[in-house]
């Protein structure tokens, strides 16, 4: 659900050890402050003695400015001091997901993180198994299945 005021929209959830989350960009800084909330209280369901990861699909113009941008290192950093393993990432329906990657890359390498970016859903689920970070494959599908934000006209 979209608030006023806000840029972008996602959906986040749970399978088993990874946290999913499906958006379209770009956002601002009321998102991300949402977002990071609702993200906070899916790893607070995790076992964090457990390897944790995050798998992502983003679509469309996934991109944050520097205010933002200084959120989601922020948060992604807590998230690493919290046990976060590895972070797949599917950039799907854009035109700019070398652009994406240019901005996303710095922080994950900030925080020291393992990350891939991958084709599909599929691809990334397969990955983060490889990294023993533990997902439902079905559940995770069904998600990304249901919850993609891909414009009809593209």
């Amino acid at each position: 659900m979209k608030h006023a005021n806000e840029h972008g929209e996602y959906v986040v959830d749970r399978s088993r050890q990874t946290i999913m989350f499906s958006a379209r960009g770009p956002w601002n800084d009321e998102t991300m402050k949402r977002g990071a909330k609702e993200m906070g209280d899916y790893i607070a369901q995790l076992n964090l003695s457990k390897p944790w990861g995050t798998l992502s699909c983003l679509y469309g113009e996934s991109l944050m400015p520097p205010s933002t941008y200084q959120s989601f290192l922020k948060h992604t950093l807590i998230r690493k001091s919290m046990g976060l393993k590895a972070l797949a990432v599917v950039i799907r329906d854009s035109e700019i997901a070398n652009t994406i990657k240019s901005q996303l890359v710095p922080a994950y390498e900030e925080a020291d993180l393992k990350f891939a970016f991958l084709s599909d859903v599929n691809s990334a689920c397969t990955w983060l198994s490889e990294v023993n970070v533990e997902l439902d494959k079905q559940q995770v599908e069904q998600f990304f299945t249901k919850n993609a934000f891909i414009h009809p006209n593209r």
